[in-house]
């Protein structure tokens, strides 16, 4: 990936002395948490809570700040061009990586130069595939299916390169089947036009569907987490139904500015990691069938490599991304 511009700058600045962040207390004044989607989504649900905690610990309130926009691009691109203090924050999912791997175009920020890693919030949410109720009630039949109905099946996604599409990707890779993408706003929109007979599937986390699921207006077919979902272990992963290395999880991670003090990196991980461990948070994470981590910025430096990997294997894989 060539260095944008930003980077190269960014590169230059980390490299000076910083005399006067070296004598600065951290934090001294509030931190703001930009996240790169709409309110009330689940990012702010599983973001507040840690936020709070974050700013009892740190002294100094962690603010967040919705910047939605471009699949996460907004939001990352306004972190990418702060001052590399600590004082701005990047809160967000898997879709960081998968701009990069999907994009046709360069990005207006270096993902890997322009915002440093801190830490890994959690992972391990995987994504249900459900469909109208009029729809073959087996695995194998919907598979069967999509081989047959023109087009294949049509399938809501909320974006390129976000966990959806990798989702839909991996069908298609794994079963040999079709689906018709239909890109929706949100998983809300999505479940809605599925009920009412629109769209054929989506994959959804667990959360959302669940309730629709349990009133029978949407049939489960498989789950791509790698256990069954805590919340509904009546649906087999995806493994389960013959698919043996079908497997996809959801993360949300954490960054800041490329530049950042490495001491301030880690004092903000460690809040994390802390706030963490608090029962309620654990709750609130275990109940979206997320496992709360916390780990150290080398350690998630690596992990999203290893995304980036996977990702680019699909962009490639679809014709997506040339890199």
């Amino acid at each position: 990936m060539q260095a944008s511009r930003r980077s190269v700058l960014a590169g230059a600045l980390a490299s000076l002395p910083l005399p006067a962040l070296a004598q600065e207390v951290f934090p001294s004044r509030p931190i703001r948490m930009i996240v790169p989607f709409a309110p009330g989504g689940p990012v702010d649900i599983l973001g507040r809570p840690v936020a709070e905690k974050m700013g009892e610990l740190l002294g100094q309130p962690v603010v967040f700040e919705n910047r939605p926009g471009a699949n996460g691009i907004v939001g990352a691109q306004f972190v990418a061009t702060q001052r590399p203090d600590g004082y701005t924050l990047l809160l967000t999912t898997g879709s960081f990586v998968g701009n990069v791997a999907f994009s046709p175009r360069p990005l207006p920020y270096d993902a890997f130069k322009d915002i440093a890693p801190v830490t890994l919030v959690a992972d391990g949410t995987g994504m249900m595939l459900v469909g109208n109720t009029k729809l073959p009630a087996t695995m194998a039949e919907l598979v069967a299916l999509s081989k047959t109905k023109p087009g294949g099946l049509s399938t809501a996604m909320t974006g390129i390169g976000n966990i959806t599409h990798l989702a839909i990707e991996q069908f298609r890779e794994f079963t040999g089947g079709q689906m018709l993408e239909v890109v929706l706003a949100g998983t809300g929109p999505s479940l809605t036009e599925i009920m009412a007979g629109n769209i054929d599937a989506t994959f959804s986390t667990i959360p959302p569907a669940r309730p629709l699921v349990r009133d029978n207006r949407l049939r489960p077919y498989g789950y791509t987490g790698r256990a069954r979902p805590m919340m509904m272990p009546e649906v087999p992963t995806m493994k389960e139904l013959g698919f043996p290395e079908w497997e996809l999880i959801g993360m949300l991670g954490l960054w800041t500015t490329g530049g950042t003090p490495p001491d301030r990196i880690v004092k903000i991980q460690q809040a994390v990691a802390t706030a963490l461990r608090e029962p309620h948070i654990i709750k609130l994470y275990n109940e979206g069938e997320f496992t709360p981590s916390g780990m150290p910025p080398e350690q998630f430096a690596d992990y999203m490599q290893k995304e980036l990997a996977m990702q680019l294997r699909v962009a490639r894989r679809v014709g997506l991304n040339a890199r």
